[in-house]
């Protein structure tokens, strides 16, 4: 599933590649292939893993802890100047994760999962300062376009050796699932991307990250849209993660 919806994302923004290669200089690659890889290829796959056991709810909750390990990251390999307030910010956010988590200590499949959960914020957080401190001097179209182009190779690749008839038949038996991914593609990577990668680039880092903060809202109304529970231990820990994100973005 994830690496079909980066697919279908590359074929959407196909039409860009030829200008957006032109724009492309040697000391883009690098930064390219580790956002492309750590922060598109392995997420897209974490988050279709861990989501055969988690909910959606609990999944889009724990996607808020990116901002604090944007800021960690940032700090520790990219200088990122720091505040007492900044500080304050992660450490109740930690404690809002650990409310989160804390009935999985019993359910050690829950735990397992929601551990991938965090290892594809910790990617993302990465990706987002590489492109902030690295891809500043290319659009966000070209960024987007040429990050789909290198997530792109590695599905390919696994796809045609991997028995490709089988691969077509499969997705003409599911061709309504199918469909799906199409729409995870379209909207959710290209167009989505593309967005990110202009707030990124016209704010900072932490800012961009702190979309996370519509991201539990709405995979919670999803999640009890599709008949899923939420407990009131989720509802506190998801609230202080909220709040420690806030706090890091407080400006006086």
């Amino acid at each position: 599933m994830g690496f079909f919806r980066l697919i279908v994302a590359f074929f959407v923004l196909i039409p860009f590649l030829k200008s957006s290669l032109k724009n492309i200089k040697k000391y883009h690659v690098i930064p390219l292939l580790i956002v492309s890889i750590i922060g598109t290829v392995i997420p897209a796959v974490l988050f279709a893993f861990s989501q055969t056991y988690l909910n959606s709810a609990s999944a889009g909750m724990l996607s808020a802890l990116t901002p604090m390990f944007t800021f960690i990251i940032g700090i520790v390999l990219f200088h990122v100047k720091w505040e007492k307030m900044h500080i304050i910010g992660v450490l109740i956010g930690f404690i809002g994760s650990y409310i989160l988590l804390l009935p999985s200590s019993i359910n050690i499949i829950e735990t397992k999962y929601s551990l991938v959960i965090l290892l594809a914020t910790i990617c993302y957080a990465l990706s987002i300062n590489t492109i902030k401190s690295k891809l500043f001097t290319l659009s966000a179209l070209d960024i987007a376009v040429l990050l789909s182009f290198f997530s792109f190779l590695i599905p390919f690749l696994y796809l045609i050796n991997s028995e490709p008839i089988g691969i077509l038949n499969s997705i003409y038996v599911n061709i309504n699932a199918f469909s799906y991914i199409m729409i995870l593609g379209i909207v959710c990577t290209s167009g989505a991307i593309i967005l990110f990668n202009y707030l990124i680039r016209s704010t900072s880092a932490l800012f961009g990250a702190s979309t996370t903060y519509l991201i539990p809202i709405l995979a919670v109304s999803w999640g009890l849209i599709d008949g899923e529970l939420i407990k009131n231990h989720e509802i506190v820990g998801i609230l202080m993660i909220l709040l420690g994100v806030f706090i890091m973005n407080y400006r006086r």
